[in-house]
């Protein structure tokens, strides 16, 4: 079956491949010379017949006219033209298919849109990092061969269902609307991971913190919901020495907080630490010894709608589907959606910053300001007409390079300790987001949905909200999406999870090896023990 295999991205020089081909299986080993970096990493293998076949994200069988991806999370398996199947024995890296190739599968081992991490610069713009590591040690890729049945792991603790995790920014959480929520939650039997200020600084006054109600945190605690770190505090400190306390607190409070999501540009975020003067060590040191796992920083696959909810899916954040959404229903405030999303999800980073600056000069009405204000508002109108212009000639299959390999959630070793981080999905619109149509789709699909939301936003622009006013009167149909969710969970299509608990889940697939018999059977076996991992074999 094995035709022949290169190596892409890294110095072929500086890699070493073993090969070992029978039968049943090809035996890849790949290793890098000692002291020698790669920061991209693939494996290209030419079989010698087409392939035929790929086993989707969504469990399914689809046809090979089309470019595929399999991660790290989803089947790694293909038929051939003969009937025979090929099997990836561990689930690391990532599989990419080709029509252009039809005989060959590219196996991406590393990739820096396989981790996508930025920093934050001093003028507020982002820097992608371009992370470099070596090969701890030589890393052992098996393609096993078979005409048998073929086992499949399901992502979700209820067999092959759906995930939806709710990951809340507590920005705008009064005491009223906090309570609201939980009541809510509590009606439908629905579990969330609630972000909360460690710490009472806030620009406003009526922003909740577990340093002012504590009662009311408890009470989320018991009805089953997770507590994250958002941050610390809503506002940063005015002094150094202040918030260097805050973190040194934070650091040995003793509490059992497995998730972080970075607020603001609070300067011990993962996104600031660099900038503020934090050796990646002691950031390091001080995150694990609180006991943080899970980290989001600031990166999300795109922005909720119809049709657009399932994260595993490659295809699903396309800048044609932006594009169809806009057009479905077209309005002022739909090209303005369209604009924004093009701007934070396929613009450059000068281009985000330049958005962030007419925004900014929109709020305060700057053409108001004599002739600085005049040439503001020229520049502006320029701006608007050249983002314009690209939008137009943006291609409608293009994605966001962070999106493109569906990292929902990966490993990376920062100072010396491992973190996994998560990317998720904006929610600003629960009606539209989770309609009946999205539920259903998300379900069928077994698709996975991390929800960055904001539970409390009481922005009147967004219709789609939970709350009418700060007194916790909901939006007309509010109750519906959450009853609908819940029937989801119920009928067993749904898993309603926690952030730590999909995290923990997640990262238990590594430690599944699938292996072959003489006879060409595959079977699996677990390197360390996985609660409640379902698999099944399939023709």
């Amino acid at each position: 079956m094995l035709k022949d295999w290169k190596i892409k991205g890294a110095d072929p020089s500086s890699v070493s491949v073993k090969v070992i081909s029978m039968p049943n299986r090809i035996d890849f080993e790949v290793d890098a010379a000692e002291g020698d970096e790669v920061q991209r990493l693939s494996l290209i293998v030419e079989f010698t017949e087409t392939l035929i076949s790929w086993r989707n994200h969504d469990y399914t069988w689809v046809d090979t006219s089309r470019k595929r991806l399999a991660a790290y999370y989803s089947p790694k398996a293909a038929v051939f033209k003969s009937g025979t199947k090929v099997v990836a024995s561990r689930t690391d890296g990532l599989w990419l298919f080709d029509p252009r190739r039809p005989r060959s599968i590219e196996w991406v081992l590393e990739h820096e849109d396989l981790a996508p991490l930025f920093d934050y610069q001093e003028d507020d713009s982002s820097a992608f990092r371009e992370p470099v590591r070596a090969l701890d040690k030589p890393l052992r890729l098996t393609f096993l061969l078979t005409k048998g049945a073929i086992p499949e792991f399901s992502r979700s603790k209820l067999p092959f269902s759906a995930i939806l995790c709710f990951a809340d920014h507590c920005d705008f959480d009064s005491l009223p609307l906090l309570m609201a929520q939980r009541k809510l939650f509590a009606k439908h039997g629905i579990r969330v991971t609630k972000g909360v200020f460690l710490y009472h600084y806030s620009k406003r006054d009526f922003n909740t913190s577990l340093e002012r109600n504590a009662d009311e945190y408890e009470l989320w605690t018991a009805d089953g919901h997770e507590l994250c770190y958002h941050s610390l505090s809503q506002s940063t400190r005015a002094t150094d020495e202040e918030w260097e306390k805050d973190f040194e607190d934070f650091a040995v409070d003793g509490r059992s907080w497995q998730t972080w999501i970075d607020h603001g540009f609070q300067p011990y975020n993962f996104t600031t630490h660099k900038r503020s003067g934090i050796d990646a060590d002691l950031w390091a040191e001080m995150m694990s010894r609180a006991g943080i796992r899970y980290l989001w920083n600031y990166l999300d696959c795109g922005n909720a709608g119809p049709g657009m909810i399932n994260q595993a899916d490659p295809d699903t954040f396309t800048f044609g589907a932006y594009r169809r959404r806009c057009f479905s229903k077209p309005s002022a405030k739909a090209f303005m959606d369209l604009f924004r999303s093009y701007i934070l999800f396929f613009g450059s980073e000068k281009d985000q910053m330049l958005y962030r600056k007419l925004t900014f000069f929109i709020k305060i009405k700057g053409w108001k300001y004599g002739l600085e204000g005049a040439w503001g508002l020229i520049r502006s109108i320029l701006y608007l007409a050249k983002q314009g212009v690209k939008l137009l000639m943006t291609r409608k299959d293009a994605v966001p390079h962070w999106q493109r390999f569906t990292p929902l959630f990966f490993r990376e070793r920062i100072g010396g300790k491992d973190f996994t981080f998560f990317q998720t999905l904006e929610v600003h619109d629960f009606i539209q987001s989770f309609s009946e149509t999205n539920v259903r789709q998300l379900c069928d699909k077994a698709g996975v949905c991390l929800a960055h939301t904001y539970f409390a936003d009481l922005d009147k622009r967004k219709e789609g909200r939970i709350f009418v006013n700060g007194e916790g009167a909901l939006i007309p149909g509010i109750d519906e999406v959450f009853e609908r969710i819940a029937a989801a969970s119920t009928e067993g299509k749904l898993w309603i999870a926690t952030l730590a608990e999909v995290g923990e889940r997640f990262d238990s697939f590594r430690h599944l090896v699938y292996d072959i018999d003489e006879k060409g059977n595959i079977f699996h076996r677990l390197e360390k023990e996985v609660q409640d991992l379902h698999l099944r074999y399939i023709n």
